[in-house]
């Protein structure tokens, strides 16, 4: 119970919170949709088998299934590990842009008596770039809290980016979410914008962003005034900033396909690492698992480079196109290692 990822209120105590609040017989179809709905594609594995089985003796065994204990629920507090944590994550610049300072200020009267678990300037990173978003500029959070706002209500975005070679350009986009990019400490903007015959998905950093406006409801279109967007420089993200591409509501996917064997937690990290990403987990007889990831060809090199930091724990088996990635990036490291020792 000291471990602060197994303790109270992550996932998998929310799960069985749900559970044990529950009244009347809990079948083992409602036992495995909650665990389902709520948790990982790994819970089927770790956490169901377990509730299956009443291993933690939280409920009653009854002829259609089971039944709880505390059939009002339980309540928690926070231990004092869970507030030091909360305390340092709170002092994470970034922390500003999801909670408006009035809030900021009660969470941090809330644990006032609680002391920071680690201070982030005590981390130097060294596998992302440098020039990350400035989180504490005014312009900056003003933006993220107007998308942010227009995502949840569903309201179109009138946008002044600088595009490539400092080009400004003026948007009307449909917001869908945002995302986080470890690689480049940034955040993005994922939206659409109607054309003349399809939609198209754009990509726009929030830090280039001149101006952020709420522009109503409705169809966004992809033109302002009588001036394409083309003429704007508005390319592939690999050229720059903003992706243009056909949009489809199922986007296709690429796989890969990943052996872990289970020392030094892997497996725990590796679910922790990639939670971001649509998985499939299965369990293999010789103690080790077989993984599936589903991401987007814009994040295979980021997907590649965190695959590698696992090393020998993690096997990459497919597919063929990923696999030739790897072996071309430890070759070059291999070149790099043996230049450096040559040189010395």
């Amino acid at each position: 119970m000291e471990r602060l990822f197994s303790e109270i209120y992550n996932r998998y105590f929310q799960i069985v919170g749900l559970l044990l609040a529950k009244r009347g017989t809990i079948s083992p179809g409602m036992l495995r949709d909650t665990v389902q709905k709520y948790g990982f594609g790994e819970s089927m594995l770790f956490l169901l088998p377990g509730l299956s089985q009443n291993r933690w003796g939280l409920f009653e065994e009854t002829e259609g299934g089971l039944r709880s204990k505390i059939p009002g629920g339980v309540s928690m507090p926070l231990s004092r590990l869970q507030k030091r944590w909360l305390k340092a994550v709170l002092k994470d610049p970034r922390a500003c842009l999801f909670l408006e300072a009035d809030q900021q200020r009660a969470i941090e009267e809330t644990l006032a008596d609680a002391a920071p678990l680690f201070h982030y300037e005590d981390f130097r990173y060294f596998d992302r770039f440098s020039d990350g978003d400035d989180y504490t500029d005014k312009a900056y959070r003003r933006h993220f809290r107007v998308i942010k706002n227009a995502i949840y209500h569903k309201q179109l975005l009138r946008i002044r980016y600088e595009a490539r070679a400092g080009r400004i350009t003026r948007l009307t986009v449909r917001p869908r979410y945002l995302e986080y990019s470890v690689k480049n400490d940034c955040f993005r903007l994922l939206c659409e914008a109607t054309g003349k015959s399809r939609i198209r998905e754009y990509i726009l950093r929030i830090s280039r962003m001149k101006s952020v406006e709420v522009s109503g409801t409705g169809p966004a279109p992809d033109t302002v005034g009588d001036r394409s967007l083309a003429g704007y420089g508005i390319g592939i993200r690999a050229q720059s900033d903003i992706k243009k591409e056909p949009f489809t509501e199922e986007k296709t996917q690429e796989k890969v396909t990943l052996v872990i064997r289970d020392q030094r937690n892997a497996v725990e990290r590796v679910m922790l690492q990639f939670t971001g990403y649509r998985k499939n987990t299965l369990r293999l007889e010789d103690d080790s698992y077989r993984c599936e990831i589903f991401y987007d060809k814009d994040d295979e090199t980021e997907l590649l480079i965190e695959i590698l930091s696992f090393g020998p724990a993690v096997r990459v088996i497919g597919n063929e196109h990923f696999i030739r990635l790897v072996k071309e990036r430890l070759q070059r490291q291999k070149a790099l290692a043996e230049c450096r020792g040559g040189s010395t």
